[in-house]
């Protein structure tokens, strides 16, 4: 699935195709005017940040509970 974003451009890149595309009638001159006009808003737009999620193990999480839970040895 796409997020907002390229939908919207998709769907509208494809609206314009079926306008102005040559096989349908369409002036091919008008057809890539705007096809670059799409293309400069498009890189206008930053790109957005990847995020990425670490999921910690059961093992990481046994570990710190065992390093919180450390006592001293008792000497008696």
């Amino acid at each position: 699935m796409l997020p907002g974003g390229e939908r919207a451009d998709r769907q509208a890149r494809r609206a314009l195709y079926r306008a102005h595309h040559p096989d349908r009638g369409g002036d091919p001159a008008e057809l890539l005017r705007r096809l670059g006009e799409l293309d400069a808003a498009r890189a206008a737009v930053p790109a957005p940040q990847d995020v990425v999620f670490v999921r910690r193990r059961p093992v990481d999480r046994l570990r710190a509970w065992a390093q919180r839970r450390h006592r001293p040895p008792r000497v008696v």
